[in-house]
């Protein structure tokens, strides 16, 4: 687990957004082993990919399928165990209609926290060996961010993480820190 830190504004999440192959890097290239990332086909790379944005988007559709983003296949009790992996058991047992609960768009009716273990969950689900987490606890209370550190915990088991973050806590869990600086123009 590499941890990527650094002031605002210094390409953290541009960072991201170059593996994730959003954006082209200005000089140089993104290698995997031999391989130039701008050479792969973005979907087969995408797929090798699970990326937990720092405000993920849900959809206004049930629990289940907001997960199923991360594997269109996958089981009903594959969906109960992603869900139970990101730390959300005391809510399925909650919800009147467990994990086909309908939720609002942008995951009304879920409180941050909640939405940010369903991208969690999304993660578990995919299975894909690097895992891209931007600050999956900016705007968490303690308790919250415990929970969701436990989660990024048990989802980097057997994967390359590249997380993004600020709070001690997350970076405490990294292998290697990087600490990014801000460019600096000259005159």
């Amino acid at each position: 687990m590499l941890a990527v830190t650094g002031p605002s504004g210094c390409g953290k999440s541009t960072l991201l957004a170059v593996l994730l192959g959003f954006v082209a890097p200005a000089s140089g290239s993104v290698r995997v082993g031999d391989a130039d990332v701008a050479a792969l086909e973005p979907d087969a790379w995408r797929r090798r990919l699970a990326w937990v944005p720092q405000r993920p988007h849900l959809f206004a559709a049930s629990i289940a399928d907001n997960v199923r983003l991360g594997d269109p296949g996958a089981t009903r009790r594959d969906v109960e165990r992603a869900l139970d992996d990101a730390g959300l058991s005391p809510l399925r047992a909650t919800l009147p209609e467990g994990v086909d609960t309908v939720l609002g768009e942008r995951g009304a009716g879920l409180s941050v926290g909640e939405r940010q273990r369903v991208a969690l969950a999304r993660a578990f689900l995919r299975d894909a060996p690097l895992l891209l987490l931007d600050e999956p606890t900016a705007n968490l209370d303690g308790d919250t961010e415990l929970e969701v550190r436990d989660a990024v915990r048990r989802l980097a088991v057997g994967r390359t993480v590249v997380l993004v973050a600020h709070r001690p806590a997350l970076v405490a869990l990294a292998d290697r820190v990087a600490q990014l600086h801000p460019a600096v123009a000259s005159a």
